[in-house]
């Protein structure tokens, strides 16, 4: 029994580098005012509830795709990539077929 809690701990200790890794990664937070770079990770749809553009003006640097995760992390994507493309398809259109 003593090993299993072992196994849980080393678990959860696992999933929070994991998480903290993720959102220092991102420079989106419900405080931000512009997202400053992208996220590397490519983060599938099924993770996002929903997104924000930002767009490069007066006030921030770069244009950028802000996906809103359903853990309710805000995660700036750069709009050239093709996974960022397709997610913004897939809720834009698949969410809401015609």
């Amino acid at each position: 029994m003593m090993g299993y809690s072992k196994i849980l701990l080393l678990a959860a200790l696992m999933s929070s580098v994991l998480l903290f890794h993720f959102c220092s990664e991102t420079e989106a937070a419900s405080s931000f005012d512009c997202c400053l770079r992208y996220t590397e990770q490519v983060i599938p749809s099924r993770f996002i509830k929903g997104f924000t553009q930002q767009w490069a003006n007066d006030a921030c640097d770069i244009n950028a795709v802000i996906f809103h995760t359903k853990k309710g992390l805000a995660v700036c994507a750069d709009p050239k990539k093709k996974w960022v493309k397709h997610v913004v398809h897939v809720l834009r259109y698949e969410a809401f077929p015609i």
